[in-house]
């Protein structure tokens, strides 16, 4: 008995001092789920009109079959818009981070922003074995802001 005492107390404080505590990733995970809900996905503020040419060629780039945008490094020089992001480090403690994704499109003549795409994601805070990589949750959903942010575009 006093064995088993003595290995609870032992894994007790391995997992202290790891900065596992049950319950802190389900925590964190329903305040990403509730700052997705206040701000999370894409706003379009000016939809962006592209030639049916500019399409062919492939001045913008295709995600799932769908027109996207690339981040400015990547942009192609005829693109009217590119990407820039932002990340903000919401919380760290420990293995566990949870960040906040802003993705502004800038119009490339003005840069003007035309659309903002906002997501939140929760990244570790698992008991540490080696094992495995650290768990993750995040939203909105990948596919859904891809198609809400695809809409930016006006193919004439």
């Amino acid at each position: 008995m006093k064995t088993r005492y003595i290995s609870v107390l032992f894994i007790t404080a391995v997992m202290g001092c790891a900065g596992y505590v049950p319950g802190r990733q389900s925590y964190w995970d329903a305040q990403v789920r509730e700052m997705c809900a206040k701000d999370g996905g894409v706003t379009i503020f000016e939809r962006v009109r592209v030639s049916k040419a500019d399409v062919d060629r492939r001045v913008l780039p295709m995600a799932g079959g769908m027109l996207s945008v690339a981040i400015k490094e990547l942009a192609h020089p005829d693109a009217p818009v590119y990407g820039v992001e932002r990340i903000t480090h919401v919380h760290e403690a420990g293995t566990l981070r949870v960040s906040r994704v802003e993705f502004l499109v800038m119009r490339r003549a003005n840069q003007a922003v035309v659309a903002k795409e906002v997501s939140y994601g929760r990244f570790g805070g698992d008991f540490p074995t080696g094992l495995a990589h650290d768990s993750g949750y995040g939203c909105p959903d990948i596919k859904s802001n891809a198609a809400n942010l695809a809409k930016l575009f006006i193919v004439e």
